[in-house]
């Protein structure tokens, strides 16, 4: 049977929705309500309890201060002898330094012209999250700076964390920082609980952690409405929250290596090498080979390209052999009693919606701004646990 001429026919055509047949009346549909990003909930911050009361004036650095107790009086008095007066010890204090945060976009005249979809509600609603994302990362730099410090299972330090069941979160951990933190006088944040936040990948461990002192049994035998909610709630004297924020990077162990080898690069600070296979590689590891530096590590992954430091000005060279070390990745938990963090702010962060002022009236800035600073207040109010999990992917 003879094609109508006007008869609709699909086609593999590379221009953007075009299509022939049917004088290309047949079109690819686009859904104009676009989705925005899937986004973890901004949480530090809210740690940030303590905030200066009266602040005498305006200035570029906060300093909070603390009484210090008297040593207790243990002695006898005389009855005949007027005790010597005590001198108050020099209050303990707290440095906040603020600095100004912030970022902005353009909306062109054009693009409101020609999109398919209302861009100035999504900007908005992007230009807010990113504040709030924004704030959150600085806030937990500063907690994640702590000197209190303990390590997941039968690990001793960061660099000793590896992919070892021994070296996951267990509630044996948990019961050890809550001893810490009453040991050191921490008050609690809601009735007797203090506050703790763990990574998906670390609260699974937990939650999966079997036998007698651990959070299932308990769970399994006698309350399950955690188990079928998938939450951890109250345990040990904490109340659990679960962030994919928290923060986590591959600056544990060493693992077993793997060997690849690379196509030939020019000499950079940063060299982009074609290696054979990149499935085993995440950003983080160590690569050594020739013209490879010391103790470098894989700076970005694409494809089979892989960003890595070169020593000095000589090639990788052409069919080299490179050895792959993994590095274990650590994971940071928090656990904070009433004042661990502290922030000063002058001016909230805030939507600001800039000045139109080119030429032609084309070029409309919106963007946030704000001032503030965090600093550790009450260390002994502030433990982190760093451990690896039993499910970490990359």
């Amino acid at each position: 049977m003879a094609k109508l001429a006007n008869e609709y026919v699909s086609t593999a055509s590379t221009s953007f929705g075009g299509t022939v047949g049917g004088a290309g009346l047949v079109q690819k549909a686009y859904d104009r309500l676009l989705e925005f990003a899937l986004r973890d909930t901004p949480l530090i911050r809210a740690v940030a309890d303590e905030r200066p009361a009266r602040q005498s004036i305006p200035g570029s650095t906060i300093v909070l201060q603390r009484y210090v107790d008297l040593s207790p009086a243990t002695s006898t008095l005389s009855e005949t002898v007027d005790p010597d007066s005590v001198a108050l010890s020099t209050p303990t204090t707290v440095t906040i330094t603020l600095n100004e945060y912030g970022n902005s976009a353009i909306v062109t005249r054009a693009l409101n012209l020609f999109s398919l979809a209302d861009v100035d509600p999504a900007v908005a609603n992007i230009i807010a999250f990113n504040m709030a994302d924004s704030i959150d990362d600085v806030a937990e730099t500063t907690l994640r700076a702590g000197t209190n410090v303990e390590y997941g299972g039968t690990s001793t330090s960061t660099a000793t964390i590896s992919t070892t069941a021994g070296h996951n979160i267990s509630s044996a951990d948990i019961r050890k920082i809550r001893a810490r933190l009453r040991s050191n006088k921490a008050v609690a944040r809601r009735g007797s609980m203090y506050w703790a936040a763990l990574h998906p990948d670390v609260a699974h461990d937990l939650k999966a952690e079997s036998g007698a002192g651990a959070w299932r049994q308990p769970h399994e035998q006698v309350d399950t409405s955690n188990i079928y909610a998938g939450e951890i709630g109250e345990y040990e004297g904490f109340f659990f929250v679960e962030n994919p924020r928290l923060y986590s990077a591959k600056t544990g162990a060493d693992q077993a290596t793997f060997t690849t080898t690379a196509a030939a690069s020019s000499a950079s600070a940063a060299t982009v090498i074609s290696v054979a296979s990149t499935s085993d590689m995440t950003v983080g590891d160590k690569i050594s080979g020739t013209g490879v530096g010391a103790s470098a590590k894989i700076g970005a992954i694409s494809g089979t390209n892989v960003t890595v430091t070169v020593a000095n000005s000589a090639q990788v060279t052409s069919g080299a052999t490179l050895t792959i070390t993994p590095v274990t990745r650590v994971y940071n938990s928090y656990f904070c009693g009433q004042q661990a963090l502290a922030e000063a702010v002058a001016e909230e962060p805030h939507t600001v919606i800039g000045p139109v002022t080119d030429k032609l009236m084309r070029f409309r800035p919106i963007g946030w701004y704000g001032v503030l600073g965090f600093a550790i207040y009450r260390e002994e109010a502030l433990y982190r646990l760093e451990s690896n999990s039993s499910i970490t992917l990359v």
